[in-house]
Parts: C-alpha cells; sequence; structure tokens
C-alpha cells in the first residue's frame, strides 16, 4: 500500500536536515453547499487532508494545499492504518460537521460531494527537532509523543475537524 503514495505536500517551511517522518496522507477533494434558517446559502470548494495513519482530517481551501511530484526525502515511513474507503467517508462526515460547532448549526444542513476520482495518496513530511516534531506542511510544532499516539492509533491530538 506505500506504493501507491507518491510526491509530497509542498511544504510551507524550509525542510532543512532530517531525521524526517514521513506520513501517507490523502488529499480529497470535497464541495459543500451549505443552507440554513440562520445563516445564507453558500458553495464551497475544500480539499480535505486525511492522515491515513490516525484518521484525522483537516479542511484547507483547495488553492492552498499543492503536491510536489519529487520524491519524499529519506526517512522513516509510517503504515497507512486509513483506506481509500474510509478516508472518503472521514473526509465527507468532516464537510458535513463543518459549521456545527455553535448554536445556529443546528438549523443549518450541509450537502457534500466527494470525488471519488480525483482523490491523491501523497505524503506529509514530519521534521524531528529533538524532542519536537515540526509539520513542513503549516509549521505546527507538537511534542514527539503525539507520533506515538499516532502509530498506537490514537491520532494527533486535533480533535475533529478544523478549518483556517
Amino acid at each position: 500500500m506505500a506504493g501507491d503514495f507518491k510526491g509530497t505536500l509542498s511544504p510551507l517551511i524550509e525542510l532543512g536536515e532530517g531525521p524526517f517522518i514521513l506520513v501517507p496522507t490523502y488529499l480529497v477533494p470535497v464541495e459543500v453547499f451549505s443552507r440554513g434558517m440562520l445563516t445564507r446559502t453558500c458553495y464551497s470548494f475544500f480539499t480535505a487532508i486525511v492522515d491515513a495513519v490516525s484518521g484525522t482530517v483537516s479542511l484547507h481551501p483547495p488553492k492552498s494545499v499543492l503536491v510536489l511530484d519529487s520524491e519524499p526525502p529519506e526517512g522513516k515511513r509510517l503504515e497507512a492504518k486509513v483506506s481509500v474507503e474510509m478516508a472518503l467517508d472521514l473526509a465527507e462526515e468532516a464537510a458535513r460537521a463543518m459549521g456545527k460547532g455553535k448554536w445556529t448549526g443546528a438549523l443549518r444542513f450541509n450537502s457534500v460531494m466527494v470525488e471519488h476520482e480525483k482523490i491523491r495518496p501523497t505524503w506529509r513530511v514530519w521534521r524531528v527537532e529533538g524532542e519536537i516534531l515540526v509539520d513542513s506542511l503549516t509549521g505546527r510544532r507538537e511534542n514527539l509523543g503525539t507520533l506515538v499516539a499516532a502509530i498506537l492509533g490514537n491520532g494527533f491530538p486535533s480533535a475533529g475537524p478544523s478549518v483556517p
């Protein structure tokens, strides 16, 4: 299954020197039609980044997520635990739950369309700096213990979908 993942997510920060940890990731294009009694109707496009190790999902504007076709740097490649079908379901559920955090979310309905043909498996690069992991896509810094939790199947600490 690791052979299906090609390229890397375009890094926001300079990769620099390793060691690196490569996390298999699915990019899933999602279209969301939102309507509700207390909100305006809107039609939005997102790219769902589904972590194939922990199953966490984050939604990003499509133009902010680019894939480089180059080979990823040498490093530890984690094994994917999430199948393509499950990644599609997770992306759809994250888009359906978008905007449900406020009390007006009870009166909101999201219709979601996931483009099955355009899903793209790729690698997300994390750089190890002592006890800290640095995400090359966002620059986010995490404690090394979160990686152990992800490998054991508990996921990264960010709960639920996030929209920048």
